[in-house]
């Protein structure tokens, strides 16, 4: 019996056919080819991570530096206003501003060199510290002293000579007569035989309130702008007071020539006002948040503490002791009175008396002139003698 067939009628797009592709492995040359190119990849990416990484760390170490040196200016303005060694805790806080009172690229000026070579007019309001500025730069400068004051209380300027006093002001003027005598005979003797003969000659004198001796003193303006005019080359210097800075009040208007030979010390509001007339916020701000801190001319100064120096005129003038009143300077005196008949001015009871002096604290210029007793052209020799009893 034949088997029967059986047909089936598949459609040909129906049947899927996979197709195989063959992909053999890489061989050697292309691992080494890729691994090459891979290691240098690693390494470009190590070393963009090594550049952005210090990168980083040199903007931290850039912002730390700089935080440093605010921190850092800050210390010096602080260190700056320090006038001795040793000042309270609490005085060294005081002087810490806020960041925004106290510009970095503040830079103060020193008062002396300031004033090197000229007169100063220091203006403020009563209670300012005018006076005891006064003294502490009449002491600085050295010299004889002489206070014209016409309301000057007997506990005021003590040790120095003051002329005026319960409204003398006749007194006053002939002392600026005087001055102006002197002035001359100064100039014409520095023009014969020159600086040398005005060496031991310094003297300063302060003129408390000014405009009021302007306004009751004929003399007083022309012996201000004499002296004006004249700088400091006759070895005086003039020290006014004021509590206006108007040139009209002070007696020089009109008198450019005077006011370029004066330094303008303003203390108080008066410093504030000028620094808004500059038109500094910050060193308003400065003024504002800070103590004994002035403006000299146009430039910020930060003054010592001058309070301090209230009572150290005595250094600066003789005061007649009492009969059984034992100072330092009348032990010197009476020491150098024993030994003053020596020859080479070395003797003991010199040497003595010339070393309580300086125990004492007062000054070389002082010491030459009134204890040791060389004045005008003797001057140097006497102070080639002090160096000599320093020497140990």
């Amino acid at each position: 019996m034949e088997k029967e067939k059986i047909t089936i009628d598949l459609p040909s797009h129906r049947i899927e056919r996979q197709a195989w592709v063959e992909m053999p492995l890489p061989d050697w040359r292309a691992l080494a080819r890729f691994s090459g190119w891979a290691s240098g990849r690693i390494l470009f990416g190590l070393g963009i991570f090594t550049i952005s990484t210090t990168k980083a760390a040199l903007k931290i170490l850039v912002y730390c530096c700089e935080q440093l040196e605010a921190g850092t200016k800050k210390l010096i303005i602080i260190y700056d206003a320090l006038p001795l060694m040793g000042v309270p805790l609490q005085s060294v806080v005081a002087e810490i501003q806020p960041k925004s009172a106290l510009p970095q690229d503040l830079q103060t000026i020193d008062l002396l060199e300031a004033i090197d070579g000229k007169h100063i007019f220091i203006i403020g309001d009563t209670g300012t510290g005018k006076s005891s500025l006064a003294q502490w730069l009449a002491y600085r400068l050295g010299g004889e002293v002489t206070v014209y004051d016409p309301d000057a209380s007997p506990d005021e300027w003590q040790g120095l000579k003051v002329i005026g006093r319960k409204g003398n002001f006749e007194a006053i003027q002939e002392a600026m007569e005087a001055d102006l005598e002197e002035l001359q005979r100064r100039i014409e003797l520095r023009g014969e035989s020159g600086d040398k003969a005005l060496v031991g000659l310094e003297s300063t004198t302060i003129a408390e309130e000014f405009p009021l001796l302007a306004s009751e003193v004929d003399i007083a303006s022309d012996w201000l702008i004499k002296h004006g005019n004249r700088g400091r080359k006759p070895k005086r210097c003039i020290i006014a007071l004021s509590q206006t800075d108007a040139v009209k009040s002070l007696g020089i208007e009109g008198e450019g020539q005077a006011r370029k030979n004066f330094r303008y010390v303003r203390l108080g509001k008066f410093a504030v006002d000028h620094a808004k007339k500059l038109g500094d916020v910050s060193l308003e701000a400065w003024l504002k948040t800070g103590k004994y801190r002035c403006m000299v001319d146009d430039q910020p100064c930060q003054l010592p503490d001058t309070k301090q120096y209230g009572q150290v005129m005595s250094r600066l003038q003789p005061v007649t002791p009492e009969a059984n009143a034992v100072t330092p300077e009348t032990v010197a005196l009476q020491g150098f009175a024993a030994g003053v008949t020596a020859k080479n001015g070395l003797s003991e009871d010199m040497i003595k008396a010339v070393k309580a002096c300086l125990g004492a604290g007062l000054s070389d210029s002082k010491i030459v002139k009134e204890v040791m007793g060389y004045q005008g052209g003797q001057f140097t020799k006497g102070q080639e003698i002090l160096k000599q009893i320093k020497k140990p």
